[in-house]
């Protein structure tokens, strides 16, 4: 089964310890997300939060290959998910 990486909070941590020392990132850094288009994403100030998330598989039609991923507590029972349940951080930019 195919499982992206995830950032941890502790890989996090560590890149954000990197920041602090670096005299050009002030508290006004602005924080954006590339998707892959032309133009970076805006992060709402108020997008962070833990919630509870479960994992789920998922099969590609025409290889058969199993894909992982995760869903939102709330979202699980459609997803299908399985496993315990998992506190995450969520950014949630929902436009």
């Amino acid at each position: 089964m195919n499982q992206p990486e995830n950032l941890t909070i502790g890989e996090l941590r560590k890149f954000l310890e990197k920041l602090a020392s670096d005299p050009k990132i002030t508290d006004e850094t602005k924080v954006f997300l590339d998707t892959g288009w032309d133009s970076i994403q805006e992060i709402n100030p108020d997008a962070l939060s833990i919630e509870d998330a479960r994992t789920f598989k998922i099969e590609d039609p025409l290889t058969h290959e199993f894909f992982g991923g995760y869903s939102l507590f709330e979202k699980a029972e459609k997803m299908n998910a399985e496993g315990p349940v998992e506190k995450v951080l969520i950014i949630r930019n929902l436009y």
